[in-house]
């Protein structure tokens, strides 16, 4: 290994022993009332201790809105910061009060009502009159009444400054070209406005077969939510919002704090009674976007304005693109811009995510589907994270998704790696989603971190850490803590053991980090498609099918923009982009591009030997207008969703370097280290045991980073590798090809060598206490405490045995099953603790006769918080053990 090779692997295996703070989770700090010194000193210093590296402190809906950025706020979080960089924690700036960057809790308005929100809402009749009424946040009313009342001042939701911006008369039917577009702006007039509605009347004829539409802009007398268009909005919010507290943080800037966090700024998405056409919200409206738009497409405005909304015939798709192009740069520009340089001014990091609509799909529009992504900055990903310092990205509850492998994409494509994800836990056992997941265990957690970690993510960002649980028969979302997107996971009384997952996952990231993955597959990410076509198009639902597919059969994938393409090498058949080479380039049903210059790299990669799948619809648009015939460059091409047999056909044209697995299939990741070196990451997140045999060439050597005790052990060289994996078993594997010495077959398997002919089911004899200095009662082990007289009861409930060998020998419990972490201890003694499966412990040498075992299982905080409320759901969850425990001897080892 070359000189510089050896130092790098040297600086990575200590990495990976003792992880920073970027690997380790983080968490936001949620504050629901001022804490005092000794609250402070305690919680971060129980947050230390259970392994978290990154606070940020988040004010709630519960913390009252005045106390937001109030001299005693200031201070508290002076304290914070101080104590936290006392215990070597990092602190980042969450910059907003609950959620919504940009309002600073309304302040950024207050007295500079033009930065409110102003929005373009339009109608179309065959009429000379017409009205636009009952304007209504959608999303937001899903909420209810205390989310609009933090939103809009008083709960009212009121509207002013009513201006015609365009008017435009057109054939009711197909429109054939712009000239029958007839802009009368100047003949339309306002009639009449209130807080809720305005009409208006045209001053000429509308001609049978012919349309009026009218747009107008008005300005909400009542919303918090900034004008994101206009850049004095984003000043005036760091002026009221970031200033005060960095000013009060003084030297603790940049370290221990470091970075903010903006976190998905948004205006409000407005339907109304008279909506309709291809836009599903209300359109951001300030002045500058009139230039912006004329620049951008070189029409009217009222002709943009059209297209946006309905088909204005040949030019439609690539007018519609050319505008929100207009207007999410002029957005990007005006508040990421201006945040990023003061940013850099204080030398700390930006960071933070915008609103996902993919969140918790793999579909770029299956999460929130009631809004129109091209409306808040949720579609220009890549343009958005080539402002920020450091990718986030939002996650929805424990199912792989589209968002870590978005963030990991477009940090690539920025000159960097990977991300945070940001978790929050939206309700699955009711339709109030605020009312959160108190039944998350650590198991599905830590499943989760792995897979997260595999699809790009660096660090696991908590949301979040409860400063109070709330109140007892309250089930009233956001307002009481306890329903405020739980769990708050210091609730949780498994919440002792998140040390063991955060050495983990830290060191799982960490093993990731000196790699870059293998990604033969680059997934063209549609922008101009997406803004042409709109969020219901195919392109979205086709996306997610090859992620799913590609996922499905083991291969890696990644993102590139259009300008990745544009600015990519061809070498040796492959397209180096990002960072990386790929050998095939997905185009999922996409209609419209940027430009030609796409096509152009698209086709000479094909004829270099490169392969180009395509479903769905093809290019039809190019926005540069160079004409488009056939599918140009396409190597495969099918009009239907990409299935498991169809992709299967096309990898299987695919010559993959590097390690190969058969088999069963684990979850994956599979990186390049250095010249002729490789990482793995192999996880079986199912409820079985698997087994896959890895091969690297003729030989290789192999060396496994055990992830949970930070030790490294490398053995020789062998022609394959066989790998028995037991349910949510990992392993980090390094390899490294060398055919010289190659003689044997490996096996690597966890589980111990047991003599289960000789095992002892520890059946009967258990007694119960539902925590400490509780009475015993006796319990079956074979069915959960919450049937047993204890279904509200979460905690840390105390199993007793006493149980007789009749050999020494060292033994071995195991517990099939635990929900949902438990130590044990041995005659008075600790001998380990797990959080998730395989639930194995070993006891030790006892010597024959009697012992005394106690198990120690905390559930969830499900049962208690989830009593005698709506949420429930179903009954209790399932608490303590579920099945006979078995004590098993080890097998003798050889003198």
């Amino acid at each position: 290994m070359p000189e510089t090779a050896a130092i790098a692997d040297i600086e990575s295996r200590a990495l990976f022993e003792r992880p920073t703070a970027a690997f380790r989770p983080s968490a936001y700090w949620f504050w629901h009332s001022i804490p005092d010194e000794a609250t402070c000193r305690t919680q971060l210093a129980d947050f230390q201790a259970k392994g978290i590296g990154t606070i940020l402190i988040q004010a709630r809906l519960a913390l009252p809105r005045e106390q937001y950025l109030s001299p005693h706020y200031l201070s508290a979080y002076r304290l914070a910061a101080d104590i936290a960089a006392q215990l070597g924690l990092k602190l980042g700036i969450y910059d907003d009060y609950n959620w919504i960057s940009g309002h600073a809790g309304g302040r950024t308005v207050e007295g500079c009502d033009e930065l409110r929100e102003r929005h373009l809402f339009w109608s179309s009749s065959a009429d000379t009159q017409g009205a636009i009424s009952r304007i209504r946040p959608a999303f937001t009313l899903k909420m209810g009444a205390d989310i609009i009342a933090w939103q809009y001042e008083g709960g009212r939701i009121e509207w002013c400054e009513w201006t015609v911006e365009a008017a435009v008369l057109h054939p009711s039917g197909p429109i054939a070209a712009y000239d029958q577009i007839i802009d009368v702006t100047s003949q339309v007039s306002i009639t009449g406005s209130d807080r809720a509605s305005c009409c208006y009347s045209y001053d000429g004829a509308v001609a049978f077969g012919w349309t009026l539409t009218v747009f107008m802009s008005a300005r909400s007398a009542t919303s918090r939510i900034i004008n994101y268009l206009l850049s004095e909005a984003a000043q005036r919010f760091i002026d009221i919002g970031l200033a005060p507290i960095v000013t009060a943080l003084g030297k603790r800037v940049p370290d221990p704090v470091g970075s903010v966090f903006y976190d998905q700024p948004a205006p409000g998405f407005y339907r109304w009674d008279q909506m309709a056409g291809n836009l599903g919200n209300s359109l951001l409206f300030a002045h500058a976007l009139k230039d912006c738009i004329l620049s951008k497409t070189g029409v009217p405005f009222a002709v943009a304005l059209l297209a946006v909304v309905r088909n204005v015939g040949p030019e439609t798709l690539r007018l519609r693109a050319l505008f929100h192009a207009a207007y999410s740069t002029l957005m990007n520009e005006a508040f990421f811009g201006t945040l990023r340089g003061w940013a850099e001014g204080r030398g700390i990091v930006l960071t933070g995510h915008e609103i996902l609509a993919h969140v918790s799909s793999w579909a770029p529009n299956g999460g929130f589907t009631s809004i129109d992504p091209r409306v808040a900055p949720a579609v220009d990903f890549f343009g958005i994270d080539a402002i920020r310092h450091e990718t986030a990205v939002d996650a929805n509850n424990l199912t792989p998704q589209l968002a870590p492998k978005m963030g990991d994409s477009v940090a690539r494509s920025n000159g960097r790696s990977r991300c945070v994800v940001e978790t929050y836990f939206s309700a699955e056992r009711t339709e109030v989603r605020a009312a959160g997941q108190w039944e998350v265990t650590l198991e599905a957690s830590r499943a989760q971190a792995i897979r997260l970690a595999c699809l790009g993510t660096r660090q696991f960002l908590w949301h979040g850490v409860y400063q109070t649980d709330g109140l007892d028969n309250d089930p009233t979302p956001f307002t009481n803590p306890r329903f405020d997107f739980a769990p708050g996971i210091n609730f949780e009384p498994w919440w002792p053991y998140h040390d063991l997952f955060a050495e983990e996952i830290a060191r799982v990231s960490a093993f990731i980090e000196a790699a870059k993955p293998r990604a033969p597959v680059a997934i063209l990410y549609p922008l101009y498609t997406a803004f042409a076509e709109g969020p219901r198009h195919g392109h979205a639902t086709h996306i997610g099918a090859w992620c799913e597919q590609l996922l499905a059969q083991g291969c890696d994938f990644m993102f590139v923009s259009e300008a990745d393409i544009a600015n990519a090498a061809i070498e040796d058949r492959r397209l180096l982009a990002s960072g990386l080479a790929f050998d095939a380039v997905v185009l999922p049903s996409v209609t419209v591009l940027e430009t030609a210059v796409t096509l152009q790299k698209l086709d000479a990669f094909t004829k270099a030997g490169g392969r180009i799948w395509s479903s769905g619809e093809t290019v039809s648009t190019v926005c540069t207008g160079e004409r488009v015939s056939g599918s140009v460059g396409v190597t495969s091409h099918t009009t239907a969703m990409p299935n498991a047999e169809m992709v299967s056909a096309l990898l299987s044209t695919l010559t993959l370097d590097g390690p190969q697995i058969s088999g069963q299939r684990p979850w994956q990741w599979i990186g390049h280290d250095v010249d002729g070196l490789w990482r793995m990451v192999v996880f079986n997140d199912s409820a079985e045991d698997i087994s896959f045999d890895i091969l690297l060439g003729d030989g290789f050597d192999y060396a496994i980073w055990d992830a949970e005790q930070g030790s490294v052990e490398a053995f020789a060289a062998v022609h394959k590798l066989t790998v028995e994996l037991e349910p949510h078993e990992v392993h980090c594997i390094r390899l490294c090809q060398n055919d010289q010495a190659a003689v044997a077959i490996g096996h690597l398997s966890s589980r111990p060598a047991l003599e289960r002919n000789r095992l002892i089911a520890l059946a009967d004899g258990w007694t119960f206490a539902p925590g400490q200095d509780q009475a015993f009662s006796p319990i079956s082990v074979d069915r959960g405490w919450e049937e047993q007289g204890f279904p509200a009861f979460s905690g840390t409930g105390i199993y007793r045995l006493s149980f007789t060998t009749e050999t020494e020998a060292d033994w071995m419990l195991e517990l099939p099953t635990v929900h949902t972490a438990v130590t044990a201890y041995i005659d008075g003694i600790e001998a380990g603790r797990r959080g998730w499966r395989p639930y194995r412990l070993g006891l030790g040498r006892l010597a024959a006769g009697t012992h005394e075992l106690e198990l120690h299982v905390a559930n969830t905080a499900a049962n208690r918080y989830y009593d005698n409320t709506p949420y429930l759901g179903s009954g209790p969850d399932q608490s303590g053990l579920t099945a006979t425990p078995l004590l098993i001897p080890l097998q003798n080892r050889p003198e």
